[in-house]
């Protein structure tokens, strides 16, 4: 966390942050839009909390925002290799129907700054945050719904995420069951391109 660490400080996103700021620009319009507009009401009705790092040495200078918020996996509703592959990760004294994690809903680089490994950065500080001892509830995944393009998904890869579920199609019913088996095998022979991709980062592996 060499730039962040050194050269930012941490705030939650309010508005008077965003008023006294340069306007965040991270090139992607759906980003862009949200923590310019959308992030304030999500933290007003508790539906996940927006942060940024500014510079140090200019702090009308944005360099990332993120929002996270609670969220859990549902293990029973995995194909049967991975809801074993995530029980063999976990205790198996008592095995949950849901294991707790916290949803990164939304991460952006301020264009500035793209490419000089920022956004790992980010990703290890949340990592970080949450497994640190002061933290208030338990939690043992970070988890991310990324867009489902090839070099965003390299990125979560690259910073230790996995897909929670190996095929699309499983992910689809997980997300939207089907109603009836006509429907399931209907969608089974035309499967649909998904938007997002579920993915995952065990926190006891940092």
């Amino acid at each position: 966390m060499a730039f962040l660490e050194e050269n930012c400080v941490l705030d939650i996103l309010t508005d008077g942050i965003l008023a006294e700021c340069h306007p965040f620009v991270c090139g992607d319009d759906d980003m862009d839009e949200f923590f310019q507009k959308d992030a304030l009401d999500y933290t007003r009705y508790r539906m996940g909390k927006s942060y940024c790092f500014r510079m140090k040495d200019d702090l009308q200078t944005i360099v990332a925002c993120f929002t996270v918020s609670n969220d859990s996996i549902r293990i029973y509703d995995l194909p049967s290799s991975r809801r074993n592959a995530m029980w063999g990760i976990t205790h198996r004294e008592k095995m949950l129907t849901r294991y707790p994690g916290v949803l990164v809903g939304r991460l952006a680089v301020a264009s500035q700054f793209s490419g000089k490994g920022v956004g790992s950065e980010v990703l290890d500080f949340i990592r970080m945050w949450f497994i640190d001892e002061s933290n208030k509830t338990g939690c043992r995944f970070a988890i991310v719904d990324a867009k489902n393009e090839p070099d965003v998904l390299h990125f979560y890869e690259h910073n230790g995420f996995k897909p929670l579920f190996p095929r699309e199609i499983d992910e689809d019913f997980y997300t939207k069951p089907p109603k009836d088996d006509e429907e399931r095998e209907e969608r089974m022979k035309n499967p649909r391109k998904l938007r997002t991709r579920l993915m995952f980062s065990d926190l006891l592996d940092e």
